[in-house]
């Protein structure tokens, strides 16, 4: 056995960590313990009616308004880990995972599922977050085996089909998602849980659709899958991360993300690193002080408050744990016996038990320590004083002195191991040592590294069936060793190998990393300078395909390292051209502009020809456009540049000029619709990128005519040249510039035509959702209805997110999504509170306190109506407090916030009739313009400025609002002649307040009941109601009362309800039933009212415009 040979044999148990793992074990069993149910629904205090109208509601349809139990909550935790390396960070996780296994693991229960993944040291040669990709790979292979439960905790193949079924059924990373394909292109290991993506159109010829995930994407992808498994186990998942002092960049901020989630429960995340190599300006110490305040604070998804995060700092182990640690190596009974030796060993060791072992085979190694074969016991025979002596002060010295007394292949085997952070298995170790004269055999190799693991140098994972190293300090004494040699000749057989490995699928990938960064290492002289630019931009492309734009970025600046040092810049003219503006396009990218502007100048000299320059001139562009957000000049550089490219733009546009260009644009279309450019053939053309950058800012300037000008000239390219994926933002933004002009009809089409355009390019989610987002908030709201517009817009929201990067945008979605669920009518309640506070904490979390302010708004708005508030035509409320908030700001976002808090609180100020806040809010809202890019806000601000406005200009003193109105009523008519579902009950009932006429009224009221608009329809009957009165008509009055209250009652403004209940006492006694009756429009039952809520309409392209031509007869 191991003693009779002289090789101590350390004991598997752990020492002097009782204390840390009654921690873990106790966070542990308060997750499996924990089971909280929240209800779901409406709280009794958000009920304002009185007792007696109570009793009259109808009860609920089955399912609806009732609280719902969703099952158990369980938490999550976070177990921040530190200690020094060696100290036993690792041991203790494995030895935690032992105990709960052993503890609630059972034959008839779902598995303890754990999966670590470590980062490493050679953190330049790594793939992007490589040890999360490990935890996935260790997840997905556990989940995919296919025997039952055993002693090592396997799933079952219930579990993986519970798992496999639900993310068939995620709408996020389902087959055919955006996410699926992000999941499958970052980690590729999990390719087994993710069912086969559903085929995609193929690319025509000539044209690219490849395009990279966002960090965002990535993010909730990996969160989606995550969530999944850890809802289908019965016990907590329990995830290592080791070493995140040496994560990347990319792994930090997934990890901040991830942690600070409490959507993800059910789940111990252990995180170790070392933390005298993590000071207070670190990443990983920013991300431990996020997450934390994230958790505690607890307010996402009004998480329930626990304490979720623990910081455990491991320290060396006491004098008593080692003596008996080293009793126990050395078949001691009695820890006293090796007293003398533990003391040595602690002082020079200071407890940590990794230095202790290497101490003690050092010992072993010099027979200073030795087995005694006549009295079968370990002795040594040197004074206390000479120990000391035999021991080395440095831990990798002393492994390197283990390693000179391997066998020289072992050495070998262990120098090329040492190059690569992957763990590797018998075939690439097989192929890395064939070198030179050398050749080993499979079987020598196992022999091989048998050798090296029975020294405690290698451990081999069952699992994966590959081989690591026992620990870093092997590694790095492993490489120390290999640098006591000439290594260059052995550095480039290695990166060969793994070149030639990596081509075997996507999870060799990581193949690639490490021969770039063994290649950036060598001296210039040892390499093929042009070879390694180029493999250093294809890793770049697969970092930015995995979305590391850091890790791309990197790799791009030691390729242009290798270039300039070479002193040939220029003289292989496509690959100096190709990085420049790879450089470029990464530079601006992380914001480095001024490193970007440094690249631009060299292409801009250096290029042979205006294709060369173009991306060197849209980024200088850009770059000026990010410092100084002058967009009216960005427009005016950019009509310079197009010019360059023979596309002559005057500065100032004549009418003659436009109708000129017009007319092109016309010719080239064959007098035929624009819905033509949907067939044009699919071509990479750059010049249509500089096209949508430029009319980006013209929009943005409100410069129309040159927004029209630069949208014909790209359609004319478009159509001699072919169609770039960047045609269908050039035609939306031109859609947008058309409806706010208030040309309805060609603002339709064109929107329609770059949605059908985008459809071309499903890869490329960039453009597809900012071409539905500008779409659906500004252009095909003019004519379809609000309520088929929330859902699509929210979904817009979500993909945003995805995407990333486009912050305004993302937040400007959801602006426009609640302001069409404004508009709609839809019902108001705490889950459109809920929503609300949900964006308010994204806005905080962003730094948009303009957007905040905004949202913020809108949910006092939504109180006020349906709450018992004293003032409800005030803003004073738990949300938003106006003069306060207003105080705070100046400028622009002042004007912008007065305008929507005048807005809402003039719609208040209608439905409570309170005609001073009427006046009021009128006299704030008169000068602004009647445009806005969102149609949603632009007709709540409108509808409400014309009713008001007619309500009062017959009143003595407010005759001037007459004017106010009739611009009202005539942009709503505009719209409604164009066939618009929103418009065309407010322009009745605008016409019915202006002239106070019954029948008029009728045709208000069934117009808005025929458009699902439940609060207008309320509000119109209750006018109705005080006309009917004036003229005498009490009967009549009152029902039409009735009805209007128990139309309140469904739009959620009780508030409202309770004031009229206030003011008629016969409403104490009303029901629904005999409010139904009163006229044609209120003979939908609620039941039937809320069914066809439900029913969103859709709008296919074909199906638009053949209703278009119905109504026009074009």
């Amino acid at each position: 056995d191991d003693i009779e040979k002289g090789r101590l044999k350390f004991p598997d148990r752990m020492y002097g960590r009782e204390r840390e793992l009654e921690i873990l074990r106790n966070i542990y069993g308060q997750l499996v313990s924990s089971s909280i149910r929240r209800d779901i629904g409406n709280s009794g205090e958000d009920n304002c009616l009185p007792e007696a109208e109570e009793k009259e509601v109808e009860p609920p349809a089955a399912n609806q308004g009732l609280a719902t139990s969703p099952g158990p909550y369980k938490g999550s935790s976070v177990v921040f880990l530190s200690g020094y390396s060696g100290i036993g960070k690792s041991a203790i996780a494995n030895e935690f995972v032992k105990k709960i296994q052993c503890e609630y693991q059972s034959s008839d229960e779902s598995p303890i599922l754990y999966a670590r993944g470590k980062y490493t040291e050679q953190s330049t040669a790594s793939a992007p977050f490589s040890a999360i990709a490990e935890v996935f790979e260790r997840l997905a292979l556990g989940l995919s085996k296919d025997n039952k439960n055993d002693q090592h905790g396997t799933p079952s193949n219930d579990l993986r089909s519970t798992v496999q079924r639900k993310i068939r059924e995620s709408d996020l990373i389902g087959p055919g998602t955006e996410g699926n394909r992000v999941l499958r292109a970052t980690f590729p290991a999990l390719a087994p849980l993710l069912d086969v993506a559903s085929q995609r159109r193929k690319p025509e010829d000539g044209f690219s659709t490849a395009v990279h995930p966002s960090m965002n994407a990535i993010k909730e992808c990996a969160r989606e899958i995550l969530s999944i498994i850890c809802e289908t186990l019965e016990r907590p998942l329990i995830l290592f991360l080791d070493d995140l002092q040496w994560g990347d960049g990319a792994s930090i901020e997934m990890l901040s993300f991830l942690l600070s989630c409490t959507k993800l429960t059910n789940v111990v995340f252990i995180c170790a690193y070392r933390s005298n190599e993590v000071d207070a300006d670190h990443s990983f110490t920013k991300l431990m002080e996020n997450v934390t305040k994230a958790r505690r604070d607890g307010k996402e998804c009004n998480a329930i408050p626990h304490k979720s995060v623990e910081r455990m700092d491991l320290f060396s182990l006491s004098p008593d744990a080692i003596s008996k640690f080293i009793a126990d190596s050395i078949k001691k009974e009695d820890a006293d016996e090796v007293g003398e030796l533990s003391e040595v060993v602690y002082q020079k060791t200071m407890g940590n038990i990794f230095f202790v072992k290497q101490a003690l085979e050092e010992l072993v190694r010099k027979n200073v320590l030795f087995y005694d074969m006549i009295g079968f016991e370990w002795r040594f025979i040197v004074s206390k004083a000479e120990l000391a002596n035999y021991m080395s002060d440095d831990v990798v010295e002393t492994v390197k002195g283990k390693i000179r007394e391997l066998s020289v292949d072992v050495q070998n085997l262990l120098v090329v191991m040492a190059y690569i952070p992957n763990a590797l298995d018998v075939p690439i170790i097989k192929a890395l040592m064939s070198h030179g004269e050398f050749s080993f055999g499979g079987g020598k190799i196992r022999d091989l590294l048998k050798e090296a693991s029975d020294e405690g140098m290698l451990i081999f994972s069952i699992d994966s069936k590959c081989y690591v190293f026992a620990h870093d300090r092997i590694r790095q004494a492993s490489l120390e060793f290999a640098k006591e040699e000439d290594q260059d000749e052995l550095l480039l057989h290695i990166s060969q190998v793994l070149q030639d490995f990596a081509v075997q699928g996507p999870e060799m990938e990581w193949c690639l990393y490490v021969a770039v960064d063994l290649l950036n290492f060598l001296p210039l002289g040892k390499t093929d300078c042009a070879g390694l630019i180029e493999l250093n931009m294809k890793v770049s492309k697969i970092a930015r395909s995995r979305g590391s734009i850091g890790k791309e970025n990197e790799l791009l600046h030691k390729g242009l390292a290798h270039l300039e040092s070479s002193g040939k810049m220029w003289n292989d003219y496509d690959i100096t051209l190709e990085l420049y503006n790879a450089v470029i396009i990464s530079d601006h990218s992380l914001g480095s502009y001024s490193n970007a502007k440094l690249v631009i100048d060299k292409i801009l000299k250096n290029a042979k020809s205006l294709d060369d320059k173009l991306q060197a001139y849209i980024h200088q562009m850009l770059c000026e456009i990010e410092e100084t957000s002058d967009f009216s000049q960005g427009a005016n550089d950019g009509v310079k540049i197009l010019k360059l490219y023979g596309y002559n733009i005057p500065a100032t546009i004549s009418t003659t000029y436009m109708m000129k260009e017009e007319m092109k644009v016309k010719m080239a279309l064959k007098n035929g619709s624009y819905s033509c450019l949907a067939k044009l053939p699919l071509k990479d053309e750059p010049i249509l990128s500089l096209f949508m950058h430029v009319q980006k800012f013209a929009l943005y300037a409100s410069n129309e005519k040159l927004v029209k000008i630069l949208a014909g000239k790209a359609i004319r390219c478009a159509i001699k040249r072919g169609m770039s994926r960047h045609l269908p933002l050039v035609m939306v933004s031109f859609a947008s510039s058309l409806a706010k002009q208030g040309k309805v009809k060609t603002a339709q089409e064109l929107g329609h035509v770059s949605i059908a355009i985008s459809d071309k390019i499903p890869d490329d989610m960039e453009i597809c959702v900012l071409t539905r987002a500008l779409a659906h908030m500004g252009v095909l709201p003019q004519l379809q209805s609000f309520r088929s517009m929330v859902e699509p817009i929210l979904q817009c929201h979500k993909d945003l997110k995805l995407v990333g990067g486009f912050v305004e945008m993302t937040l400007g979605s959801m602006l426009a999504y609640f302001e069409s669920f404004f508009a709609a009518g839809l019902e108001l309640g705490p889950l459109l509170e809920s929503k609300l506070l949900l964006v308010e904490d994204l806005c905080r979390s962003l730094g948009r306190p303009g957007f905040l302010t905004n949202f913020q708004i809108y949910r006092q708005f939504a109180l006020n109506l349906r709450k018992r508030i004293e003032n409800p035509t005030e803003f004073q409320g738990e949300a938003f407090h106006e003069e306060k908030s207003l105080n705070k700001m100046n400028g622009n976002a002042l004007k912008m916030a007065l305008r929507d808090s005048s807005s809402l609180r003039l719609q208040l100020a209608f439905v409570f009739w309170n005609e001073n806040i009427m006046a009021q809010m009128l006299e704030r809202l008169r000068d602004y313009p009647l445009k806005d890019m969102s149609v949603a806000r632009l007709h709540n601000r409108l509808c409400f400025t014309g009713l008001a406005a007619f309500a009062l200009c017959q009143r003595q003193g407010y005759e001037s609002f007459s004017k106010l109105g009739k611009n009202c009523l005539r942009y709503f008519a505009h719209l409604t002649k164009h066939g618009s579902v929103n418009a065309k009950p407010v322009y009745l009932f605008m016409l019915a307040m202006q002239v106070s006429r019954r029948e008029v009224f009728e045709k208000a009221i069934d117009a808005c009941n025929e458009a699902s608009m439940v609060h207008l329809e309320a509000m119109a009957k209750e006018r109705y109601a005080a006309l009917l009165k004036r003229e005498n008509d009490t009967p009549l009055s009152n029902d039409y009362i009735t009805s209007s209250y128990w139309l309140y009652q469904d739009w959620g403004a009780h508030g409202k309800a309770l004031q009229l209940s206030q003011q008629y006492d016969f409403l104490q006694h009303s029901t629904r039933k005999n409010a139904k009756s009163v006229t044609s429009s209120t003979a939908v039952s609620k039941k039937s009212a809320k069914r066809n809520s439900l029913i969103i309409p859709t709008y296919s392209f074909n199906t638009t415009f053949k209703s278009r031509k119905m109504i026009y007869g074009d």
